[in-house]
């Protein structure tokens, strides 16, 4: 079975990496078992495609045939937490875990269901068993998860080392470059941060998140070609992208045009009317419209 997509956790821009289950079940030839078989890889098909209820009914279907199969409660367990029922699926992947304590996917999945918790210390201690394995086939899974609950703790400088050590494991992967990135961002180390998000751009170019956080620190440092540009680049991929368009229209407000910045927020206005980034665009017009931005000259863009 294929990876499973990262899922947002918590705060914005961090992601956390699932493990996988196998695609066959361990086990012998019988015509049950060839039925059980049958059931499972109905379940995992459906969560490949994403259809959690469908798969949730084969793989219950595939448990109440089978006898203590680990892979089958492993597998119920990440369709349960895909589908959001977190203690079910704590639940699910503690049982696999009871039957093959040697099941370490079972176990950074079981850790991540603590992270959507919130529940750190229980997260970290999953990962960190999961590291200890010396057959754990995907140990970077592991270290680029406990960044994610080091950083939600608030120990920056133990994030970023985990990070560090998941790209030293798998340098290709464009979220730990990404989180990495925003590490250092939030350390205010904004060229550090710029080339960071350039290298995960480098492995991902559709990397939406890394070129908005691009774009905003060419803004930071008025580099309004640059930002503009990048913002450009997205826009013209994604012309619906908010984010953007209200990264957009910020930029126009700092550089004094405020004639564009009011069009592109009405814009983010109409198209979130009545989410956090319309009201939050709703409000910068308000702003806008107050004696505070009167006579505020435009700034030339510079390379």
């Amino acid at each position: 079975m294929r990876c499973c997509r990262p899922i947002a956790i918590l705060l914005f821009p961090l992601l956390i990496c699932f493990g996988c289950v196998p695609r066959s079940m361990t086990g012998s030839s019988s015509k049950t078992d060839k039925d059980i078989q049958v059931h499972y890889q109905a379940g995992i098909n459906y969560l490949n495609e994403g259809k959690t209820p469908q798969a949730v009914k084969e793989l219950t279907t595939a448990q109440k045939m089978a006898k203590d199969n680990p892979d089958v409660e492993h597998a119920l367990g990440l369709a349960y937490q895909q589908r959001g029922f977190y203690d079910r699926a704590v639940e699910q992947y503690q049982l696999a875990l009871k039957i093959n304590p040697k099941l370490t996917e079972a176990r950074n999945n079981l850790g991540t269901v603590y992270l959507v918790k919130g529940e750190f210390e229980n997260a970290i201690e999953q990962f960190e068993k999961c590291l200890k394995d010396p057959t754990y086939e995907t140990p970077e899974k592991a270290e680029y998860n406990l960044g994610v609950a080091y950083f939600h703790k608030k120990d920056i400088l133990a994030a970023i080392k985990h990070y560090e050590e998941a790209l030293r494991l798998k340098p290709d992967n464009a979220n730990a470059l990404f989180n990495l990135a925003f590490c250092n961002e939030k350390q205010e180390k904004l060229p550090e941060a710029l080339e960071i998000y350039g290298k995960a751009v480098a492995v991902q170019p559709n990397f939406k998140e890394a070129l908005l956080r691009i774009a905003h620190i060419h803004k930071t440092g008025k580099n309004y070609a640059k930002a503009k540009e990048t913002l450009d680049k997205l826009l013209t991929a994604d012309p619906g992208m908010l984010d953007a368009k209200f990264e957009l229209a910020r930029l126009y407000v700092e550089m004094g045009d405020m004639k564009k910045g009011v069009t592109a927020f009405k814009q983010v206005s109409k198209g979130d009317p009545s989410g956090p980034l319309g009201k939050a665009a709703d409000e910068e017009i308000k702003k806008i419209s107050s004696d505070k931005f009167k006579g505020i000259p435009k700034v030339s863009m510079r390379e």
